[in-house]
């Protein structure tokens, strides 16, 4: 139209120029298809609204008249309120004046920024500047305790109050609502005969186009379309075939109005499985807190200040104001208690159900919430009224305060009356369905039935942990009933703390707690396991509280503890107080007898927290019955201060000689020498303490001469300086680990006990190149002026050029004296303290110098110490990097009177014939030794000669125990097909043989490992323990070698040898084995049938695996049924589960009911809880079994002990 002059009359329907004019169509008009929005167009011009002459010229235009109509209706229909609530404004608790608080859901987008209602459809410039383009199809994720259909119609009542709607973007022209609850048929058929009424208010009564014209016009519409569908949740969980209808799926999938825009709301457990549709990810948190504030005050902006005060301070409190009959709750006890709120958790839920559902009687109570745990565990967040009836004996009574009814949409729903239920505030499910709980706590068989059902996943839910976490509360004094039918096998430590936190500190409640971590009786330690079991406790509060609690039991037998203690920056008072009451409840425990603290103190600690850190190791220490104290303090920085932990060595100081119990005491906090000669003399005062370990101490001379003088005056009977280095002005060369460049291991001859071998200026009181120096034994004489050895040289080490290595020194049949020259070495600090140590009057039975820089001086000074001292009973030198190193101490210990252990294991000692011969021949003549192990030795022999000492030293050595575990024989003068002859050897004194990943290599190259190794065993007659395990392929220590796999006759000939040749053997350890079966069933039948006479009692089967090969199946499980049922003297089978399916677990549990013998304990340590539920899930069922299952407060060292419970025969038909 062109610009009209002033005061001209406007063009009107009877003007000329358009009276003949035939009016356009609706859709031409108003372009309802949608041909020129788009998202540049920010405000587009909305539908119209319709007239008596649009309903009658477009059907669809009549259809969103009416729906325009009917959503503000039922949006700004007032519910019917109960009976407990104030009266209110009118008008405030309708869907219309809902104020949702919604958000970007923060894993989907990122962020977690609040959106309006009419933002759920526009593109949305968050604040920290992504721009969200506009959805097409959204998902709002509900809690379950909402009314979902309130949403809805709060969203539709925006598009129907006044266009366009969204303010911004594309407008609606037509929005329809589908409850998805209400759907029987399909949509077409719900809008048309359910949602729309009969007669005439019916827009299509006029008889102007049909439904039918209407409904095929809406596919024109494309984005102008809003379908918003309800109840998503149900529809699934409620119809039979599990599928939703088919106009359903073709919607969200995008077959049925490909263009519209669809809103989903569904509640979190639905929403995985509709997130790939979607498009927006929106979540509803309630109420925002306006709408709260002003529904608290009755709906008016009039509610005291105490009580918002109070709601806001309140977690629980502002929970349960996130919905209407929340916040309506909490005015009428507000009003009715005097203005006192409740702020914990169970009572604020408890006054609200005291106020929703009064004079409730115990029976309906226990009704509902047997129906309301139902539904937790279906993850239901509606209950029908049938479920209400057949649950309920009295569903219309007060109870019936607790649900909140939804609105019905349709014809035919109204008319049957299938009312859907939520519940009206968050919590209130979980106390409903803790009360049912505690309803049964009285009747154990029950009880045990509907625990045992609560874990449906391989994780308990939060709701139900909730649920018994009121349980536990509700019981108080009584809650062990329910915490003795728990079963750590699903429920962590944590978990459990939790709970025994809400039950309360009564002694039944704690003995159960104690029950449930495997502490309360002396657990079984496994016969094959060489540490004792220890229980790591991290300074978290939930595991400092727990813990707290279980070692106030009177029934805890915990023994060993570790308290990790993880020192923070920022650390809050409540960190300190609980830690504070977790010391104090250790200080009246009296099973501990083994406390090890340890701490990594990062960089810039303050010394406020290392001074906290000593007043807690001050309160650790006087507890009543330590015997043993373990502190490492690692400091990360870079060159810490020298004082850095002064605080804490004074506190150690302070408080050893107030524990008058403590005789063990082991310190790794970098101490200088200033603290360790205060630490002495304080240990000079404490006649108790007689162990003492210092690892990685810095062996300054001033430290060495405190240790020495301690050992004087105040007698110790062990002494470790593991990890130990040398003074700091000591040259690197002094140190027996090779810092420089080069190899630090030793092969022959070369660098045995020569001190050219050690670079660097000789000392002046050294004896020549490749020469032992020996003093007349008991006289040192004055080294004040002595330039060189005392004695007449020795012969030479080394032969001419020509001559070969079996000719030297070392293979004659005397060998050199190791002998000190007196002190100070020149190289070294440890003479003062090794000349105590074998001073007549010393107590010192056991000394470990592992992995310690030990330069050649003090070698041969501890060789000495070991040959002439007449207390010292064990010595440990592993880790070595140089015979040089260890060769004095063995030679040493053949004239030692009392040595009765020693351990020299390192994988870089490699020794030829005459290392071998001389090794041989001393300790040989060590008649008092009982424990040896020369763990990773490598040995070459190629002289027959050498053969004949070894063979010496089988037959008269004294010891007991032989550790050669992943060592490395050479026999190049035998092929591997040369048969071993009977009596080639014979050891009567070996009792238990260590071979794990041992292997010996003969002429053509072949070697022997594992299972091969036993027919050259048949030497050891007297065997009871025989370890054969190959070298693990995994972890820590693994090896990348090509693993040995065994075939059928493999493992058929080794237990006929076992059978054969070991009548004395009942221990046998064949770990991480690899087997592989052509006839499985065959050979597992021979193994079977050779296992019934075995007198095996213990086997350690971990990591083995066991293949089918013809069926490529795995089939550990029937291997080991062969172990557990034909073993007739079985007590103890050890196993480490990774990589089996749930199936073979179940079936080695059900093999485990085969057993022949009374007990078996199954230690799961590289395994998970669920595992360990599977294996024990059918043991438990026939009560032929006592299961104890012991997690020692982890998840992941795992104790399963399994007992019969009669002597009558229980195998499995």
């Amino acid at each position: 139209l062109s610009t009209q002059p002033a005061g001209q009359p406007k063009l009107t329907a009877q003007t000329p120029s358009t009276a003949n004019t035939p009016a356009a169509p609706y859709r031409t008009d108003y372009e309802l298809s949608g041909s020129y929005v788009s998202l540049e167009c920010p405000s587009p011009p909305g539908p119209p609204v319709c007239g008596p002459e649009g309903r009658r010229g477009d059907p669809q235009a009549r259809l969103a008249n009416y729906l325009r109509t009917l959503y503000n209706e039922l949006a700004l229909k007032e519910p019917v309120l109960p009976s407990w609530v104030h009266p209110v404004a009118p008008g405030v608790l309708c869907p219309a004046r809902l104020e949702p608080e919604l958000r970007l859901h923060i894993h989907s987008h990122g962020l977690n920024e609040a959106i309006g209602v009419d933002q759920i459809l526009t593109p949305v410039q968050t604040k920290d500047g992504p721009f969200l383009e506009a959805p097409r199809r959204v998902l709002i994720e509900c809690p379950p305790w909402v009314t979902r259909g309130a949403l809805a119609l709060r969203i539709l009542h925006g598009w129907s109050r006044e266009p366009p709607w969204p303010p911004r973007g594309q407008p609606v022209a037509l929005a329809l609502f589908l409850p998805l609850t209400e759907l029987r048929g399909t949509i077409a058929n719900y809008i048309g005969k359910e949602l729309l009424p009969r007669g005439p208010p019916n827009p299509f009564a006029s008889g102007f186009g049909g439904f039918s014209a209407a409904w095929n016009s809406l596919e024109a519409l494309k984005g102008k379309l809003l379908i918003v569908l309800d109840g998503y949740d149900v529809q699934c969980k409620t119809r039979k075939s599990k599928t939703m209808p088919k106009d359903v799926i073709d919607l969200l999938e995008g077959r049925l109005f490909p263009e519209a825009r669809v809103i989903l709301i569904s509640v979190t457990a639905s929403c995985t499985e509709l997130l790939p549709l979607m498009q927006r990810h929106i979540t509803f948190e309630g109420l925002v807190w306006g709408r709260s504030v002003s529904l608290l005050g009755g709906g008016q902006w009039g509610a005291p200040t105490r009580l918002i005060d109070t709601v806001q301070s309140c977690r629980h409190l502002r929970n349960i104001a996130r919905t209407t009959l929340g916040c309506l709750a909490i005015a009428a006890i507000y009003e009715s208690s005097g203005g006192e709120l409740p702020t914990d958790e169970l009572d604020v839920i408890a006054s609200v159900f005291n106020c929703v559902a009064a004079n409730s009687s115990h029976t309906q109570v226990t009704e509902l919430g047997r129906l309301a745990l139902f539904c937790l565990k279906t993850k239901r967040s509606t209950v029908t009224s049938a479920e209400l009836k057949m649950y309920c004996s009295s569903p219309e009574t007060n109870i019936a305060g607790c649900l909140d009814r939804a609105q019905l949409f349709g014809r035919t729903a109204k008319r049957k009356s299938d009312q859907y239920y939520t519940i009206i505030c968050p919590g209130l499910a979980e106390f409903l369905a803790a009360n049912y709980i505690v309803s049964l706590a009285n009747r154990p068989g029950l009880l045990a039935a509907e625990i045992a059902g609560l874990a449906v996943g391989d994780e308990v839910e939060p709701e139900i942990l909730k649920v018994l976490n009121f349980a536990m509360a509700l019981l108080g004094a009584r809650a062990h009933l329910l915490l003795s039918k728990l079963t750590p096998l699903w429920l962590s430590p944590q978990t459990i703390f939790s709970l025994a936190l809400a039950g309360g500190e009564t002694e039944a409640n704690l003995t159960a707690l104690c029950e449930m971590l495997g502490i309360s009786k002396s657990p079984p330690v496994p016969p094959l396991e060489a540490k004792p079991i220890w229980v790591s406790i991290k300074s978290t509060l939930s595991e400092l509280q727990g813990w707290g609690l279980a070692f106030k039991s009177p029934t805890c037998t915990l023994k060993n503890l570790e308290l990790v203690y993880q020192m923070e920056k920022n650390m809050l008072l409540e960190s300190r107080n609980v830690m504070d009451i977790f010391l104090d409840a250790l200080s009246k425990n009296e099973s501990v007898t083994t406390l090890r603290i340890t701490s990594l103190i990062e960089n810039e600690v303050r010394d406020s927290d290392i001074n906290y850190l000593a007043s807690c190791i001050s309160k650790a220490l006087v507890k009543p019955r330590l015997e043993s104290f373990e502190l490492i303090l690692t400091l990360l920085e870079e060159d810490p201060p020298i004082l850095k932990l002064q605080s804490v060595v004074t506190a150690l100081c302070r408080t050893i000689p107030r524990q008058p119990k403590l005789s063990n005491l082991s310190l790794d906090l970098g101490l200088c020498t200033s603290q360790l000669v205060q630490i002495c003399a304080t240990l000079e005062k404490c006649p108790h303490v007689t162990r003492l370990s210092l690892p990685h101490l810095r062996c300054e001379r001033g430290a060495v001469g405190a240790l020495a003088a301690l050992l004087t005056v105040r007698p110790l009977s062990y002494l470790g300086l593991p990890s130990s280095w040398g003074a700091r002005d000591d040259p690197p060369s002094s140190s027996g680990v090779s810092m420089g460049s080069g190899s630090g291991s030793s092969s022959g001859n070369s660098g045995l006990i020569k001190q050219s071998s050690l670079t660097g200026a000789p000392s002046p009181r050294s004896y020549p190149t490749g020469i032992f120096s020996s003093l007349p034994r008991g006289v040192l004489s004055s080294t004040a002026n002595m330039g060189r050895s005392a004695t007449l040289p020795r012969q030479p080490m080394e032969g001419p050029p020509d001559k070969r290595s079996t000719d030297s020194v070392i293979s004659r049949t005397w060998y050199p004296t190791p002998a000190c020259d007196g002190g100070p070495h020149n190289s070294g600090t440890l003479h003062e303290l090794l000349l105590a140590a074998r001073d007549t009057y010393s107590r010192l039975h056991g000394l470990d110098l592992s992995k310690a820089q030990l330069s050649l001086e003090d070698s041969m000074c501890l060789g000495e110490t070991v040959r002439v001292s007449t207390t010292l009973h064990s010595i440990k030198l592993e880790g070595a990097s140089r015979l040089s190193e260890i060769l004095p101490t063995v030679l040493g210990a053949s004239e030692s009177p009392s040595l009765q252990m020693m351990s020299l294991g390192s994988p870089r000692i490699a020794l030829e014939d005459a290392a071998v011969g001389m090794s041989a021949r001393a300790l040989g003549s060590c008649i008092t030794l009982r424990l040896l192990s020369l763990d990773g030795w490598s040995f070459r022999i190629e002289n027959v000669g050498t053969l004949a000492s070894v063979r010496g030293f089988l037959s008269l050595t004294s010891v007991r125990e032989l550790g050669l575990n992943n060592c490395r024989l050479n026999m190049s003068m035998f092929k591997s097909d040369v048969p071993v002859q009977s009596g080639a050897y014979e050891c009567r004194s070996v009792v238990n043989l260590k071979l794990a990943g041992a292997q010996i290599i003969f002429a053509d190259h072949l070697s022997m490992k594992g299972p091969h190794m036993l027919p050259y065993l048949v030497g050891f007659v007297n065997l009871r323990e025989l370890d054969l395990s190959a070298p693990s392929r995994t972890g820590f220590g693994s090896t990348s070698t090509t693993p040995l796999i065994l075939s059928d006759k493999d493992i058929v000939g080794f237990f006929n040898t076992l059978n054969n040749h070991f009548s004395h053997l009942n221990t046998l350890k064949m770990c991480n084995w690899i087997i592989h079966l052509d006839e499985a069933a065959r050979t597992l039948k021979s193994v079977a049938k050779l296992l019934k006479s075995s007198p095996l009692s213990h086997i350690k089967l971990d990591s083995v695996v066991v293949m089918d090969r013809p069926k490529k199946q795995r089939i550990e499980p029937q291997f080991l049924h062969a172990f557990l049922a034909n073993l007739p003297l079985l007590r103890w089978l050890g196993i480490t589960l990774h990589g089996l399916s749930e199936e073979q677990i179940t079936t080695l549990g059900n093999h485990c009911g085969d057993m022949r013998g009374m007990e078996i304990d199954v230690r799961l340590s590289d395994s998970t809880i669920e595992n360990a539920r599977l294996m024990t899930s059918s043991l438990g069922m026939d009560g032929k079994f006592d299961i104890r299952v012991s997690t020692f407060g982890t998840s992941n060292s795992i104790l399963i002990h399994i007992e019969k419970t009669s002597t009558k025969s229980l195998s499995r038909k």
